[in-house]
């Protein structure tokens, strides 16, 4: 049978099926804007910055001695960055990042550089967390963060040493 020509008839939905149907477009309409907005842990995401900021600033080729140490530090890095992911997934965040690098930093410039993002990203995920899922991820992100920066010093005083040594 057709029907060609007749209106269609509605169905009772009760109040459960408005229910599902509000609940439904509430969550159309609020899970982009949840995903785009920072919320009350940008830190995060200045923090992931910082990290890989530093860690492109490191990628230039150096002395083996100092490429030992600098090599770590990319681990620990990355290590980190891998953390603060997983605690900002939680959160919602977004994590695309693209930093920019002064390429006109001299090699102590890049060194010096590096270790204050390094610690700017220490202190920004040291904010206060709410969220206890999080809190774990953060604690291994500090460790990873921890080692980086001595790594780094180390990589410094090699650097230092053979400058001093005339190479």
């Amino acid at each position: 049978m057709s029907n060609h020509g007749t209106t269609p008839r509605a169905l009772p939905l009760g109040a459960a099926g408005i229910g599902v149907i509000a609940m439904g477009m509430i969550a159309l309409v609020a899970s982009p804007a949840m995903a785009e907005t920072p919320g009350r842990h940008p830190h995060y995401l200045h923090a992931r910055s910082d990290l890989r900021t530093a860690q492109l600033l490191l990628r230039v080729h150096d002395e083996p001695n100092v490429m030992a140490h600098i090599h770590a530090v990319d681990g620990e890095v990355d290590a980190a960055i891998r953390e603060i992911d997983h605690a900002a997934v939680l959160d919602h965040k977004d994590m695309d990042d693209h930093p920019r690098i002064d390429a006109r930093l001299d090699r102590a410039g890049r060194f010096r550089r590096a270790m204050e993002l390094l610690a700017n990203a220490r202190r920004d995920i040291g904010m206060e967390e709410d969220n206890p899922r999080a809190i774990g991820w953060r604690d291994v992100a500090f460790r990873h963060i921890d080692e980086a920066m001595n790594q780094l010093r180390r990589a410094a005083r090699d650097l230092h040493m053979d400058h001093l040594e005339g190479f």
